[in-house]
């Protein structure tokens, strides 16, 4: 009995039906592995890669985790601890960003390696990624990588032979003897000429002795202030600049005189240590304080002083030096 046609155009139908129904669930399962995201489809593409698929046992190896997503798309790398699978992980390098064809592609570098010998496998990693659409993780695939050892395939590592013993040196007396005396010979003769520099050196010292006489501190105070007057710096409106000098010529005396760090120190710091020593008497203590604090009033308050005001400035630094210089008569220092 034949079959009517509207019959098969059913049954045509039915399987239609069928297959469409089969299909959707694997459309879906396809996408989950790409991407799982919490809300709508965000495509995020993660893949891990190795610079070299072979290296030797121990050898740095350069692993890169490389993501493809959208410009508003959010990425978290893993975090890798000390040890990945069989792998040691050593360093975490640059991280890279980059534009390509509307889409943002992100790379991290990893430096690993291993110490076992064979194929092993670097496992794959969870991607984190966030967007206004939605957020959701993506896996990195697996790779492979052959670890091979310090000997090659086919040779028996029992075949490493011992060190060989050291050989006996024969002893020659006779040229240990020469080498002995040109030795002490050239040891002699470079202390017979060292001496003989040495006595020529103080026999031209004896014939053409040099003296030359040490200044006195208020000596070189004296010729430097008596400049600075010549100059007439007040009259020319270099105001500052007189007194940026005299303070200075006064700091080097005092420093050359008595010791006393002053061109190096502020006037805060240097009448603080000068409070402290009992090296100048108190009336020079408080000449010295006076004259610091003036000076510092021009040099820095833009303070104007009178005529009268510079010329007791001079006067108290020449009054200094009168009362606190010392004799240096007499004293010679030999110059080679």
């Amino acid at each position: 009995m034949g079959i009517r046609r509207p019959q098969i155009i059913l049954s045509i139908l039915l399987i239609l039906i069928l297959a469409m129904y089969t299909l959707i669930p694997l459309k879906g399962n396809a996408f989950a592995q790409e991407s799982k995201a919490t809300g709508t489809e965000i495509p995020v593409e993660a893949t891990a890669s190795i610079d070299k698929n072979e290296v030797m046992i121990g050898d740095a190896i350069k692993f890169t985790i490389c993501v493809i997503c959208k410009n508003d798309t959010i990425i978290q790398f893993p975090e890798i601890e000390q040890n990945a699978g069989l792998f040691a992980v050593k360093d975490t390098g640059r991280e890279a960003r980059r534009e390509k064809d509307g889409c943002l592609i992100l790379e991290r570098d990893y430096e690993i390696s291993s110490y076992e010998i064979g194929h092993q496998t670097m496992p794959s990693f969870k991607i984190k990624y966030k967007s206004a659409q939605g957020e959701g993780t993506v896996d990195t695939n697996e790779v492979t990588i052959n670890v091979i050892g310090v000997i090659k395939e086919g040779e028996n590592p029992t075949d490493i032979k011992d060190i060989i013993p050291p050989m006996d040196v024969p002893t020659d007396f006779k040229r240990l003897i020469v080498w002995s005396c040109m030795g002490l010979g050239g040891l002699l003769l470079s202390g017979i000429g060292c001496w003989l520099i040495i006595k020529v050196r103080k026999g031209r010292i004896k014939r053409h002795p040099l003296f030359t006489i040490k200044r006195a501190p208020h000596e070189i105070a004296y010729e430097l202030l008596e400049k600075l007057s010549k100059e007439d710096l007040i009259s020319r409106g270099m105001i500052k600049e007189y007194y940026y000098r005299i303070t200075n010529i006064l700091r080097h005396y005092i420093e050359n005189r008595f010791g006393l760090l002053a061109p190096e120190r502020t006037t805060e710091e240097f009448l603080k240590e000068m409070a402290q020593t009992n090296i100048l008497e108190d009336t020079h203590k408080s000449l010295i304080s006076e004259f610091l604090e003036h000076c510092d009033m021009v040099k820095y308050a833009k303070y104007g002083p009178s005529k009268n005001e510079v010329t007791e400035t001079f006067n108290s630094a020449r009054r200094l030096i009168d009362e606190t210089k010392e004799s240096f008569e007499g004293r010679e220092v030999l110059v080679k």
